[in-house]
């Protein structure tokens, strides 16, 4: 009986000693996990700063730097090839002819003939000297030389305009055809002691033209086109036979 009694209390012995060190053992961990120091150890924290970074290379084109100074430079060539294949080559050289006067009846039929000949083609009106007059100014008249005056220096071919217009209250001293004629007239005035004497162009009713610019081809059919209808003249323009 007491060999029984001593073994029942051996094992308690031994029960109580294993409870007490699973209380420490517990406890331990406990402590050892509400560290702030190796919490994050202990529940294994992810560290992004300790992981290897893939790093991509940089792909975008580099912007090239603009050379002003050379632009400017390429630029001027540009323009300067451009004028000389302009000037060098005739066919690019626009010529100008002028078509007229014309009457007004007589601009319908020369416009349709002008209408596919290729060119540029310009409709003007303009009133077209007929003559030239030489005459007294009228601020010589206002002064008091008049009729009376001029017949007594041995004029007869003389009257007053009173026509509305730049000419009138002058004093008509001879109509002419062409301006030689005119100037003569001015020059035997002069002669005779007449002072102040002027020409003017004498302009007839309103006459249609048709200024016409085209490349050398072109203008070859103009002149074509002109002998089919051979109304006016045919000739250069003015701006083109003064350069």
């Amino acid at each position: 009986m007491n060999g029984w009694r001593f073994l029942i209390v051996l094992l308690l012995l031994g029960n109580l000693a294993l409870l007490g060190f699973g209380v420490f053992t517990n406890n331990h961990a406990q402590k050892v996990m509400d560290s702030p120091g190796l919490r994050a150890e202990w529940v294994g924290v992810e560290r992004p700063w300790s992981q290897p970074v893939d790093v991509t290379p940089d792909t975008t084109p580099l912007v090239p730097k603009i050379d002003l100074k050379q632009g400017q430079v390429q630029l001027d060539t540009a323009i300067e090839n451009a004028s000389k294949q302009v000037f060098d080559n005739p066919n690019g050289n626009q010529l100008c002819m002028l078509w007229g006067p014309l009457l007004q009846s007589e601009s319908p039929r020369v416009q349709e003939a002008l209408l596919n000949w290729g060119g540029v083609t310009d409709r003007l009106e303009r009133q077209v000297p007929v003559g030239y007059v030489v005459y007294l100014p009228q601020n010589i008249v206002n002064s008091g030389v008049g009729i009376d005056q001029l017949s007594g220096k041995g004029i007869a071919d003389m009257f007053y305009i009173t026509t509305p217009g730049p000419l009138q209250g002058t004093i008509s001293l001879g109509l002419f055809r062409d301006q030689e004629r005119a100037n003569a007239q001015k020059a035997e005035l002069a002669r005779r002691g007449v002072e102040g004497v002027q020409i003017r162009e004498r302009l007839g009713p309103v006459r249609v033209f048709f200024e016409l610019r085209g490349n050398a081809a072109q203008i070859e059919t103009v002149r074509s086109l002109f002998e089919l209808n051979r109304k006016g003249e045919l000739k250069p323009c003015a701006s083109q036979t003064s350069s």
